[in-house]
């Protein structure tokens, strides 16, 4: 599998299992996207998002 079809692929897999794991793979997408990042640039990301991620997270760890 090509590198530009892994995670559009993988998160349809997992919205199929169910919400919850394909929030989980879009999370585990954002991590990888923001990894490679410069770390100021990505702790800017991480923090305009969190509390929006927060909310996904609560939502779908019940």
């Amino acid at each position: 599998m090509s590198g530009s079809t892994y995670w559009p692929k993988e998160i349809k897999r997992a919205d199929r299992r169910s919400p919850k794991e394909g929030a989980t793979r879009r999370l585990d997408r954002l991590r990888s996207t923001l990894r490679d990042l410069d770390p100021v640039v990505a702790n800017r990301a991480w923090g305009e998002i969190s509390e929006a991620l927060q909310r996904i997270t609560d939502r779908y760890s019940r």
